[in-house]
């Protein structure tokens, strides 16, 4: 019988143990090894298919050029879109604004088709990237104008150098906003909950004297002249939910009843005109100029031109449809003398700017986002970018929208603003930049007509170049009278 101590056994273990441990500690290499490559692997592909993402889309180059336009800038918006998405994208002839969900809003400079500025931003530059208010607040169009840009973010309403974007001025509003602000002139309009609207000034700094004051004006009227800096609230007579639009060189506004107001400048202060449309509109007025195009929800649609003692009915004409309350909200956009609206699940139809006569009518719905030549580009329901001939209504071209799911209408410039969710932002434009065309005129002659252009009785395309007054700032005007007529 064999005794062996316990010391013999205790004397193995060591030799055992260290030969297990060296294996485990072999395997476990192997495994960091092998999750390295496999992260490695994951990443390598993950860029490559963000490399490939815009493949076959309407970013594509190839695409792109395939229909006739050419991809003019393409970026990435600086916020975070792993939690944030990209909400309100409103667009100018100079610039575009995006507002992402974070608080944060953007500028990115755009072409109006002229030649970029000596030593300015190119397009597709990222002019600058302002935070503003608390994320997940409520976002309402932006008032873009060529030195100001005002964004409602809560109860305030902020007023940003379009250059810089340092935000010249913040200012509390006494109700919550109801719709966009939009700067005119040397005020700021922004509709209140409250059924009125808040007039701001532009440049709440600036002192009256300097721009306002006359030589020989009396006491009274310098007096007047101080207090035309303080803000006035203007009486709408309904609730405005829509944001205002600039009615030659005043504002014009309509409620949810069907009220048209337009406030003009006149030779001692302004003027209010009013029109009832009869009925409640239904979606966003289109104005060019001094001429306003509205449809109604009973199916009508009408022109409103500018005249002596207001607003002038021009014509009417029964779309020979009607929409409820629930269903989308159709679009109006002006093309030279070709006024195109949706009918909802009627497709869309084209009618003469100048009489209102039905040109034609596709069953193609969609909403739209830019005339481009001879085409209107629109999103149509199918999730397709779509091209119509504005001679026919006939589908032309297509294009795959890709990520790019933001609808955006461009009526500032014959640009396709493409955006996706992400912060991703491209434009198209056509590969021969057409001439600008400058808004519409009414059928009346008047003596100021030398740089706009009119319709005229032969509804054709004006092959006229028109002088561009686009960039150009308004006169200052000599007196600012305060309001008086607001229905207070």
């Amino acid at each position: 019988m064999v005794v062996r101590r316990l010391e013999d056994f205790e004397e193995l273990r060591p030799e055992q143990g260290s030969s297990i441990g060296s294996i485990d500690m072999f395997q476990l290499w192997r495994l960091r090894i092998g999750l390295w490559l496999i992260i490695c692997v994951i990443s390598a592909s993950l860029s490559q298919a963000d490399a490939e993402s815009l493949y076959g889309t309407a970013a594509d180059p190839f695409e792109v050029e395939r229909v006739g336009l050419t991809r003019e800038w393409i970026i990435q918006l600086p916020f975070d879109s792993d939690r944030y998405r990209l909400n309100q994208i409103d667009t100018a002839q100079w610039m575009v604004i995006a507002q992402s969900e974070d608080g944060i809003v953007h500028a990115v400079r755009s072409s109006d088709g002229n030649a970029p500025e000596v030593n300015g931003p190119l397009p597709g530059t990222l002019l600058w990237s302002a935070p503003l208010g608390l994320p997940k607040a409520p976002l309402h169009s932006a008032g873009i104008d060529r030195d100001l840009v005002t964004i409602n973010r809560d109860m305030n309403t902020f007023g940003i150098d379009s250059r810089t974007g340092f935000v010249f001025w913040k200012r509390r509003l006494p109700a919550p906003p109801s719709a966009g602000s939009l700067p005119v002139g040397d005020w700021v309009y922004v509709p209140l909950w409250d059924k009125t609207v808040y007039r701001l000034p532009v440049n709440p700094y600036r002192r009256p004297s300097d721009s306002d004051g006359e030589a020989g004006a009396d006491s009274q009227t310098s007096s007047s002249n101080k207090l035309s800096l303080d803000p006035v609230r203007i009486k709408a007579h309904g609730f405005v939910e829509q944001q205002p639009s600039r009615f030659g060189e005043g504002v014009l506004w309509c409620t949810d009843h069907g009220r048209l107001t337009a406030i003009e400048p006149a030779e001692e202060g302004w003027e209010r005109h009013e029109f009832f449309l009869h009925d409640n509109p239904n979606g966003p007025v289109l104005v060019s100029g001094t001429v306003v195009f509205a449809a109604t929800e009973k199916g009508e649609l009408a022109r409103f031109e500018d005249a002596t003692r207001g607003l002038r009915l021009t014509w009417r004409y029964l779309l020979e449809t009607s929409l409820h309350p629930n269903m989308p909200r159709p679009q109006i956009m002006l093309k030279n003398e070709t006024l195109l609206v949706s009918l909802g699940a009627e497709g869309i139809a084209a009618h003469n700017a100048h009489n209102g006569e039905r040109l034609w009518k596709t069953s193609l719905q969609g909403r739209f986002l830019a005339c481009i030549g001879g085409h209107l580009w629109c999103y149509d329901i199918m999730n397709r970018i779509t091209a119509i001939r504005l001679i026919d209504g006939k589908q032309d071209a297509w294009l795959c929208p890709g990520p790019f799911t933001i609808p955006v209408t461009n009526r500032s410039s014959e640009r396709i603003i493409l955006a996706s969710p992400r912060g991703l932002l491209a434009s198209l434009r056509p590969r021969v930049v057409a001439s600008e065309q400058s808004s519409i005129q009414p059928s009346t002659s008047s003596s100021n007509t030398s740089n706009e252009e009119t319709f005229s009785e032969n509804p054709q395309p004006s092959t006229e170049k028109v002088e561009k007054t686009e960039g150009e700032k308004p006169a200052p005007r000599g007196k600012d009278e305060p309001f008086n007529f607001f229905g207070n």
